[in-house]
């Protein structure tokens, strides 16, 4: 019995030299792909940081991402090839493996296309004067939309899937997906109108409804809005297109209206002196603009109502706004009680009289 006879003893249907054998071309693998992981990182990665361009950038990405991990990928296959194995199980591990080059190379050419549109149709459409980075952003969505149907085809091929039989049933089908998928074709046609219309854009400040916040993203089928408060919502697009939508940052400054109650016993001068306070808080502060009203509006139930309108610079700056809003009502409040203005209350007098009865 010689010393390395125990190589050919079988475990699961394979020796342990072929064990090995399987071993050793899958580390072989491994050590090419650190090695092609080490060039690409310290020398293409190196090169491409010295040139202007950014689509050299993305190359480099793309080799480190997904060819770095083809190799592994091809160090397994051909390990698994060394053994032996039934041919059902080899069948299921090939369509595996060949999902996942699949997988992995559209996601390195959805990464070179956002690459391109970002850096190069962007840049072509700002020299053009049309530079859009909601139009720029559904461009890229559509085409990687595109690409990823592609590979979805490719992927049932592999599992021999009839893609003719499947786009007849679709054609056949097709006036109930479009029944269903309605509100969904809806709001992707309504983002386009948004786009080509430009109501708002990403970063402006709009008002819908009982919401107010940030535009943040204009995507396919909803806009997200981050609002004052740190939350995000959702909108669909069919819903901003067709409703009122104000801009609110197209304005100069951000409006207030502010409404004071003084009792009914206040006299005339009394009221022509809060007036003036509020008349003179506004003037001399420096976070609101020169434009303001102050008017005695009405002999309300509980009150003589005053109301006031003032504007406030820095429009996009809710926390400023909050500042100056809160500043000018303490500054009233304190010469209100100064001058011994009372401001009213919800009050009810009742007067009772006695009628002398015989």
């Amino acid at each position: 019995m010689g010393p390395f006879d125990f190589l050919q003893y079988e475990y699961f249907g394979n020796t342990i030299q072929n064990y090995l054998v399987a071993a050793g071309i899958f580390l072989l693998f491994v050590f090419g792909s650190i090695v092609l992981h080490f060039l690409i990182k310290n020398i293409f990665g190196k090169l491409a940081e010295k040139t202007a361009t950014k689509i050299d950038d993305t190359i480099v990405e793309i080799l480190n991402k997904i060819v770095v991990f083809m190799l592994i990928l091809a160090g397994i296959y051909f390990a698994l090839e060394a053994l032996v194995m039934p041919q059902n199980i080899w069948e299921v591990i090939e369509k595996i493996i060949q999902v996942i080059v699949i997988l992995k190379i559209i996601q390195g050419i959805t990464m070179l296309v956002d690459s391109i549109i970002e850096n190069y149709l962007a840049k072509y459409l700002a020299h053009k004067g049309h530079f859009d980075v909601q139009l720029t952003k559904l461009i890229s969505r559509i085409i990687n939309i595109a690409i990823w149907i592609i590979g979805i085809s490719l992927i049932l091929r592999v599992f021999n899937y009839d893609i003719t039989a499947i786009i007849t049933g679709l054609g056949i089908g097709g006036l109930a997906i479009a029944l269903a998928a309605q509100d969904t074709l809806g709001n992707f046609f309504s983002s386009v109108a948004i786009i080509a219309d430009k109501p708002f854009k990403i970063g402006d400040i709009i008002k819908f409804g009982a919401y107010e916040g940030t535009i943040t993203d204009i995507g396919m089928r909803t806009t997200r809005i981050e609002t004052y408060f740190g939350t995000q919502i959702a909108v669909p697009n069919s819903e901003l297109a067709k409703s009122v939508v104000e801009n609110l940052s197209k304005r100069k400054s951000r409006r207030c209206d502010g409404k004071i109650g003084l009792v009914y016993d206040t006299s005339t001068t009394q009221v022509k002196k809060a007036m003036k306070i509020i008349k003179d808080t506004l003037k001399a502060n420096k976070e609101t603009t020169d434009d303001f009203r102050v008017n005695f509006t009405q002999f309300g139930d509980h009150a003589l109502m005053l109301e006031f309108t003032y504007y406030v610079i820095n429009p996009d700056d809710y926390s400023f706004y909050l500042k100056t809003v809160n500043n000018i009502n303490l500054e009233i409040k304190q010469e209100f009680t100064k001058e011994g203005i009372r401001i009213a209350f919800p009050t009810q007098t009742i007067h009772l009289s006695r009628e002398n009865t015989k």
